[in-house]
């Protein structure tokens, strides 16, 4: 089988090389054939000298890493109350040793639920303190070269499985973060630039239509804002069933190229995660299959055979007979060609020079007559550059030829997606040139242009306000410079969330919730910090939650408004705790 994959791998780079005449090398993936495996080692509590397991020991490939999730919870087990305090392995993998692709192991990864990775006594003793979606849900089975931070992961996931159908959308899921934040580390590149991932895989539906996927991520490492930035990648969703190794490709792709209002930036660090379903509607056993992953370096685009035009073609002197001619040039030809003649001649019947230099002197004019010059590089006997073309009259001193400026206004440039929720985007962008104002449109994605909702702002950014959940949205921005000149419509697009709001600890003190306008919070949007100020009494205590329902600070003011630090980018609520009541309040923080 090694031998058969060999071959066939050889004749793909013989097509490849036969198109672009350089061969590829392959980028070192650890562990990249799954014949490495090591342990993790199971949890038990100790309830009266009975040892109580919680999960089981278990194996992964090595070098590849898995999320965990945290339990920290209190349980009840023949009337004595027992903490469980672990991070929990959310993976369900196999070791392969006798369905193989090639060598003596392969990875089987699988969707499971969490009643398949801990015990069953365990489980029902502690499912009714565990969060009802963390039991409910089909988790993938994920591995990646990085280490993955769960807490970051779990807020996305959804978004991520829907945009696995568009490389565009998938890429903006992405683009504008700190990749950090999602996956710490990846394969270290060393100055080689990714081009494909190939291997095989083998794929088997729980029931029908579920799929796996794989996912690159090129990253580079910004040295002015000290964060990972995305800069490219490649995915696949079509490892879908079928019962014997198949081989399958995954193209790199600059971000430039898929998101155009990005610039190219070579990768110094690619991370690849796998998923066993790779879709919304996961099935719980559905097993993906993997074996000799290659991770290969791009194929330069090499020169065609060419023969570098001349340029800037310029006149340097002209008097009544004479007339000096000079360019400029990008290679070294042989020599270059000049001709020339009364304005209108054909072409082929003029006067021709050939000179080393990039330079001719025309003589024996005529005065007071216009002249058309060509000059063309000449590389070899069979080799020549297009002709490039000047003008000129004799008996007059030309100067340089300067394009008049046409009047433009400057193009938006670096559009960015800053911030978005359920129902608010932030967007914003830089320019080149002040113009009067900015136009703005946006709409659903895909709206007829001119049929949007429009707004003008002096600002370089705008919020879009009263946006529809779970939707995708195209932006346009242009420049508006007077005299009715525009600049280029520049557009991004994004969709709104669907994140459920933090679970924030039910008011147990029998009084009534108040309304939110109670709580004044400024700036909201906020940048790291905000002010609270009450109309009305002054809280007991005032608590900061996360999205996801953790609690993250806890402090009593000690008078009518407080300043606020906010740890992150995010979402985040407020709960106040007066006599009166619980007040509450959404602060966004980017």
């Amino acid at each position: 089988m090694k031998r058969l994959f060999t071959f066939f791998a050889v004749i793909a780079v013989m097509f490849m090389t036969s198109h672009n005449m350089t061969a590829q090398t392959n980028i070192p993936l650890p562990n990249s054939s799954f014949e490495n495996w090591s342990n993790g080692s199971g949890y038990s509590v100790t309830v009266l000298f009975f040892p109580l397991q919680v999960y089981s020991s278990y194996t992964y490939p090595t070098n590849w890493s898995y999320p965990s999730y945290p339990v920290n919870e209190s349980i009840t087990y023949n009337g004595i109350n027992v903490n469980v305090n672990t991070n929990l392995p959310l993976l369900k993998v196999s070791n392969e040793t006798s369905s193989v692709a090639e060598g003596s192991h392969a990875l089987k990864m699988q969707t499971f639920m969490l009643s398949d990775i801990i015990s069953s006594t365990v489980y029902n003793l502690a499912a009714s303190n565990i969060d009802p979606q963390l039991t409910s849900m089909v988790i993938p089975t994920i591995l990646s070269t990085g280490e993955i931070d769960l807490d970051q992961l779990l807020p996305i996931l959804s978004t991520l499985m829907v945009n696995m159908s568009s490389i565009g959308q998938l890429m903006s899921t992405f683009a504008n973060d700190d990749i950090n934040d999602y996956i710490d580390g990846g394969v270290a590149l060393n100055g080689l630039v990714p081009g494909r991932l190939t291997g095989q895989y083998k794929y088997t539906s729980a029931t029908s239509g579920d799929n796996g996927g794989i996912l690159m991520l090129g990253t580079k490492y910004n040295n002015t804002t000290h964060r990972r930035d995305l800069v490219g990648g490649g995915y696949t969703t079509s490892l879908t069933d079928v019962s014997t190794y198949t081989n399958f490709e995954i193209l790199y792709r600059p971000l430039s190229e898929i998101l155009p209002a990005y610039s190219y930036n070579e990768p110094d660090t690619i991370a690849i995660l796998l998923f066993s379903s790779a879709n919304n509607n996961r099935q719980q056993g559905s097993a993906l299959y993997l074996d000799n992953l290659q991770l290969w370096t791009a194929v330069p685009e090499v020169p065609e055979d060419t023969c570098g035009a001349v340029t800037n073609l310029t006149i340097d002197y002209v008097d009544t007979t004479l007339a000096s001619i000079s360019w400029d040039y990008d290679s070294n030809p042989d020599h270059w060609e000049a001709e020339y003649g009364v304005q209108g001649f054909t072409h082929g019947n003029g006067i021709t020079q050939n000179t080393i230099n990039n330079s001719v002197i025309l003589s024996d004019l005529q005065p007071d007559t216009y002249y058309d010059v060509y000059v063309r590089s000449v590389c070899n006997d069979s080799l020549a550059s297009e002709w490039s073309f000047i003008s000129l009259k004799t008996d007059t001193l030309v100067p340089p030829v300067i394009p008049p400026v046409p009047d433009t206004c400057a193009d938006v440039i670096g559009l960015t997606v800053d911030y978005v929720d359920t129902i608010i985007a932030n967007i914003s962008w830089t320019f080149d040139e002040n113009p009067d104002h900015w136009e703005v449109e946006y709409g659903e994605q895909g709206f007829t242009q001119g049929n949007g909702i429009s707004q003008n702002t002096n600002n370089t950014n705008i919020t879009l306000s009263d946006l529809q959940p779970d939707t995708y949205y195209d932006v346009y921005v242009r420049s508006a410079c007077e005299d009715d000149i525009f600049g280029d419509w520049a557009m991004v697009s994004f969709k709104t969330d669907t994140l459920i709001p933090p679970v924030i600890p039910d008011d147990t003190t029998g009084v009534n919730t108040f309304a939110a306008h109670n709580i004044l919070c400024y700036p909201n949007p906020a940048h790291g910090s905000c002010t609270l100020q009450f109309n009305g009494e002054r809280p007991t205590n005032v608590q900061l939650y996360s999205i996801d329902g953790k609690l993250l600070q806890s402090l009593v003011p000690d008078n009518e408004t407080i300043n606020l630090t906010l740890p992150y980018s995010g979402i985040f609520m407020i709960r106040c705790e007066t006599e009166k009541g619980i007040l509450t309040r959404k602060i966004v923080s980017f």
